[in-house]
């Protein structure tokens, strides 16, 4: 399946109205993006990636590490994380070769798994960090469960499918290989052209207005550090668009994968996301009983955007339950699947 058939699948939403849009900062966001984090490097297999680390408003607490999805960047968090430091230690990624972090010759699922545990380690995240990824974030974050389990507090997947084996399928493998990114001539130029993918209307539109002018970065003639050299001068996406050329998934693996998870798992997807189906909530409810796999009321695909507080809570709770049952400490007895 391609890339372009992948964005397109999903319910029929009918476009909001005009006055739906809210392009002004609640008193909320402002409240929360004051709440600075420290800008931290660290690198990963030969790759420096960077990272953001809010400041906790308890000591000696547990942690998590929020996982971005494809092509995005560490600041789709910013007005997440500030909501669960009051009880948690937070960090936010840029995976390998999106937002600030450098780029790479090739790219690997096993490439992002290293890089999520090496930061969720060195950002002082608890004994056992619990790692949320929203995506194609959800993914890889399947992934670091699979490979690192044992020393994790749980992995929440947010609008992340986990199909049969039957039904595995490929966002990558058999597309044309991909064309380096546009540089545009001014940044307003190229905020005009910032789209969500898989492409959906957001209400929020003082957050899109916030990620999006986060997603761009000024290049000019010659050597730009961590990345590619360039020919023009201007503004591009951050992301290196060929970070995805021949990127193998290994859906018919991740049955198993999520089966077998040696650390607590939670699922949540939009109720109105192109990725929620009965069908496939009801098969990973089977693989995982115990699991909590739930919906957010009216959440497409970009959970964090249409409902940011919901989509906080639902991490704080899941966070909660699990310190309860001692998960998240250094002596972890939980079990590795379903009993």
């Amino acid at each position: 399946m391609s890339e372009e058939e992948y964005e397109n699948q999903g319910p029929d939403i009918p476009p909001l109205p005009a006055e739906d849009f809210i392009t002004h900062q609640p008193r909320w966001f402002q409240d929360v993006l004051a709440e600075t984090p420290e800008t931290r490097w660290v690198e990963s297999e030969g790759t420096q990636i960077h990272y953001r680390k809010w400041a906790s408003k308890a000591e000696n607490r547990p942690g998590l590490l929020l996982v971005h999805g494809n092509g995005a960047h560490a600041r789709w968090f910013d007005f997440i994380a500030p909501l669960l430091t009051d009880r948690y230690e937070v960090a936010s990624i840029d995976l390998p070769g999106m937002g600030d972090s450098h780029w790479r010759d090739e790219y690997t699922r096993e490439t992002y798994a290293h890089a999520i545990k090496t930061v969720a380690f060195d950002a002082g995240l608890g004994p056992r960090p619990v790692i949320v990824g929203h995506s194609f974030g959800g993914f890889v974050t399947l992934i670091t469960g699979a490979l690192y389990g044992a020393e994790l507090g749980g992995v929440i997947l947010a609008d992340f499918k986990v199909r049969p084996k039957h039904d595995a399928v490929e966002w990558f493998l058999g597309d044309a290989p991909r064309r380096p990114t546009r540089i545009y001539p001014d940044l307003e130029t190229a905020l005009g052209r910032f789209r969500l993918a898989p492409l959906q209307e957001c209400a929020n539109k003082f957050i899109t207005d916030y990620i999006g002018k986060h997603s761009l970065r000024e290049v000019t003639v010659g050597e730009n550090e961590g990345r590619r050299p360039s020919d023009e001068n201007g503004w591009s996406w951050k992301f290196d668009p060929f970070a995805f050329n021949g990127l193998r998934m290994g859906g018919e693996e991740h049955e198993d994968m999520f089966k077998n998870l040696a650390c607590p798992v939670g699922v949540m997807y939009g109720d109105i996301s192109k990725d929620h189906d009965l069908e496939t909530m009801a098969f990973m409810r089977g693989l995982r009983p115990e699991a909590p796999i739930f919906t957010v009321p009216f959440a497409q695909h970009h959970i964090m955007l249409d409902q940011p507080v919901a989509f906080a809570s639902a991490v704080g709770t899941l966070m909660a339950d699990w310190e309860a049952k001692g998960a998240l400490s250094a002596k972890s007895t939980q079990s590795t699947a379903a009993a």
